[in-house]
């Protein structure tokens, strides 16, 4: 059922999800439990890699990379990202060849059957939540049946509460570290958003280990140039705008909008970064994965540290 959420107080806006079994999707979704349902049904091939990560955290960028080396090529692909994420339907892509390029922003428990059953290599997307909240903000100011028409600290309020699309972040995160900690077997390789914007060569040097893929370093080198913001945006733009303009406001994909990772420094008032920190602490403090820029404010390096002053009591 469709839910609007108001953000607190007197913080201006509201924004409308998709509500079942507690879980908030696009309110443009039609028939949840019928694609769900559907979607248990998938039959997963052993060589499919699955990326899983919470929305605007840089599935689509990641999936380029992957499909690219997947295929050993260093042509961007010509397909569209989007149809590929499971709980948006897999009908079109159940009649494709594997391997396949997946991608979920479901938990571990949600996903297919097959995909858990034949061990298919997970790769688990984390980025800033800053950031992240800073995406997730220009996005729903776009979108036509979401429309988000309030200020940026109401939806600040409603991300920090988990009334946004696929609910709370930090949840998200902490049952991902769980799935990584119970299951050590299961081939699940965790990608930081920032340290792949930093040294993209290194990261995706990392990820074609990981898939067993033999990939010359030079095409990697390739992969990481033709894969930068603005040389993504102008492959892509023109196709997406086709293909999903009509869902949002000008009739354009707000896909790639800056691709700057630091850019929530400009939207964040020192407070609310003060606050954000405290409550990231709080809500992260046994995590074993820990942001550097949060527990380390002011560093200049980026991603996530496992050895922290947060003991992990999973």
């Amino acid at each position: 059922m469709l839910k609007t959420f108001v953000a607190d107080g007197d913080l201006a806006g509201s924004i409308t999800v998709k509500e079942y079994e507690g879980r908030y999707f696009p309110a443009s979704v039609s028939d949840i439990p019928s694609q769900l349902k559907h979607m248990q049904s998938f039959d997963a091939d052993d060589n499919d890699v699955i990326i899983c990560s919470y929305p605007k955290s840089g599935f689509h960028w990641i999936w380029e990379v992957v499909t690219m080396l997947v295929n050993n090529t260093s042509n961007i692909s010509k397909d569209f990202p989007a149809k590929y994420i499971l709980e948006a339907g897999v009908r079109k892509v159940e009649q494709l060849p594997p391997p396949r390029v997946l991608g979920s922003h479901l938990y571990y428990e949600q996903l297919p059957v097959s995909i858990r059953l034949k061990n298919c290599k997970i790769i688990n997307v984390i980025r800033d939540p800053r950031a992240i909240a800073v995406s997730g903000f220009h996005f729903f100011t776009k979108i036509k049946e979401s429309k988000w028409t309030g200020s940026w600290a109401g939806y600040l309020n409603l991300f920090l509460n988990g009334k946004v699309l696929f609910n709370d972040w930090f949840q998200h995160t902490q049952f991902w570290e769980r799935v990584r900690q119970n299951n050590p077997d299961n081939p699940i390789h965790v990608l930081f958003y920032e340290d792949a914007k930093k040294d993209p060569f290194y990261e995706f040097k990392r990820l074609a280990r990981f898939l067993q893929l033999d990939v010359q370093d030079s095409t990697i080198r390739t992969i990481a140039e033709k894969t930068k913001f603005l040389n993504m945006k102008t492959s892509k733009d023109a196709a997406i705008r086709q293909r999903m303009g009509n869902v949002f406001t000008d009739n354009e994909y707000p896909l790639y909008r800056k691709g700057i990772e630091d850019d929530w420094k400009t939207y964040f008032t020192l407070q609310q970064n003060a606050e954000f920190e405290q409550i990231y602490k709080e809500r992260m403090q046994y995590n074993k994965l820990q942001l550097k820029s949060i527990v380390n404010p002011g560093s200049l390096d980026t991603g996530c540290v496992e050895t922290t002053k947060y003991e992990s009591k999973l």
